[in-house]
């Protein structure tokens, strides 16, 4: 695949495994806010998608409500639940080969900006991304606008890039974008031996071993 110039990659199931975080942060909403349990099934629907499309989806809020609940989701991800995350395993080795093999790269999240921030700075990789891009509550962006930026920032067109991640809305964000996806499924979304015929992708890895593989070796 040496026709990419950048490599971006999706945070969450894709780098580290932050659903500690992300989970607690769930529940620190619902207790300031009295919200309603919820099944474990569907607090790891939030991974992924869109933060407001998940408080909908599983609280039904709406208006200052919804936007009550994120704050405080936001408020523990950024005091606490950026730490409760793991890299998986050979994604240091990975993100140091490609930097070797001189690509550029970047992350495009859907998580609060500040906390990819604080995520990165903590676990050591703030130098390993050329851009780091996370969402803004008060103007959020889509994953396509994201992944434009990251572009942008780096100079480097649609043709040359290359996102990885591991749900549909990685997938979908790529096609509109106009740029590549590389699908892994040890993530959070698609999983290993699932059917991708209908996903637009230039490839399925089932670890970050095989990423390395396709990219480097």
């Amino acid at each position: 695949m040496d026709k990419y110039e950048l490599i971006i990659f999706d945070l969450d199931g894709t780098l580290a495994d932050t659903s500690p975080g992300v989970l607690n942060s769930i529940r620190y909403a619902q207790k300031m806010m009295n919200l309603p349990p919820i099944t474990l099934e569907q607090m790891y629907s939030h991974i992924g998608p869109p933060m407001e499309e998940s408080y909908h989806r599983n609280f039904g809020l709406t208006g200052e409500a919804l936007q009550r609940a994120m704050a405080y989701h936001k408020e523990h991800a950024i005091n606490q639940g950026y730490k409760e995350i793991k890299l998986y395993d050979g994604i240091v080795e990975l993100l140091t080969a490609l930097k070797d093999s001189g690509y550029k790269t970047a992350v495009a999240t859907l998580k609060a900006h500040t906390t990819a921030l604080k995520i990165f700075d903590s676990v050591g990789l703030i130098d390993k991304f050329d851009v780091i891009k996370g969402v803004d509550i008060e103007a959020p962006m889509t994953k396509a606008q994201l992944l434009k930026y990251c572009m942008s920032a780096l100079n480097i067109p649609p043709e040359r890039s290359l996102l990885i991640g591991d749900s549909v809305y990685d997938a979908k964000g790529a096609k509109e974008a106009g740029i590549s996806f590389l699908a892994v499924t040890y993530g959070f979304g698609f999983k290993k031996g699932e059917d991708m015929s209908d996903v637009h992708n230039v490839g399925v890895c089932d670890s970050v071993a095989d990423i390395y593989k396709l990219l480097i070796e």
